[in-house]
């Protein structure tokens, strides 16, 4: 008799529960949001879709083509295609391809990566008709500046400086007669201070002579003095007739 009257306080008392918490909740609003209309407000820790960001106030791309993220990849879904410049004997990036349906979001790329180029989004919506459109290259993965701005600021990462500019060809030829130009008059200077040679002695003299002879030039000419005429030789006297005595 005991034992029956025990279960039944205790059929009450769940009952009881029960309703308290179903009138608790009536005066309560809904929280029930209305997705897809609605879409969830996900915390930044949230591991969705892997993308590639860019310079928010650049737009440049921040892939250095380290190869970190494809190595630490348990799932081996990442694959990076890069070669190195001849200019600046850098690696330069060419594709980048990640396979979202190898990929279990494990966020270990994120991690590693030393530019806080690839970051987990908040975009979960993923289905598709076949394996292939799965894999994304780098024009599917890479944000745009907007969006790669509103990431930044979510996930509070730090805006990395901007690359330095690459040299120009044309500006490299330029700046050679510059530098040339600025080394002559050192050069000059140089050989200010170096005796003279006596060749440069000479020249000053050579110099002054078409002076003096301007000057000899500017004087008046003197009148050119008459030349007699030779003297016509004398006539030979024609002999005496007398007889020399």
């Amino acid at each position: 008799m005991s034992n029956l009257i025990s279960r039944a306080f205790d059929s009450l008392y769940q009952v009881f529960r029960g309703l308290s918490t179903v009138g608790g909740h009536t005066f309560k609003e809904p929280i029930t949001e209305q997705y897809p209309d609605h879409a969830p407000n996900l915390p930044a820790e949230f591991r969705g879709r892997l993308a590639l960001s860019v310079n928010p106030e650049t737009g440049e791309h921040l892939c250095i083509s380290c190869r970190q993220c494809e190595r630490v990849c348990p799932d081996k879904c990442i694959e990076i295609v890069a070669h190195k410049s001849p200019e600046t004997n850098k690696l330069e990036l060419i594709d980048f391809k990640i396979d979202h349906g190898l990929c279990m979001f494990c966020g270990l790329c994120t991690e590693v990566c030393p530019t806080t180029c690839i970051i987990n989004t908040n975009d979960f919506e993923m289905a598709d008709y076949s394996r292939e459109s799965l894999i994304y290259d780098i024009k599917k993965l890479t944000l745009s500046q907007e969006e790669s701005a509103y990431y930044f600021d979510k996930k509070e990462i730090p805006i990395p400086k901007p690359k330095p500019a690459k040299a120009a060809p044309a500006a490299a030829g330029a700046a050679k007669p510059a530098a040339d130009a600025i080394a002559k008059p050192a050069a000059d200077a140089k050989t200010a201070d170096t005796p003279a040679k006596p060749e440069a002695e000479a020249k000053p003299a050579e110099a002054a002579k078409p002076a003096d002879e301007a000057k000899a030039e500017a004087k008046p000419a003197e009148p050119a003095k008459e030349e007699k005429a030779p003297e016509a030789p004398a006539e030979a006297k024609p002999p005496d007739d007398k007889p020399e005595g």
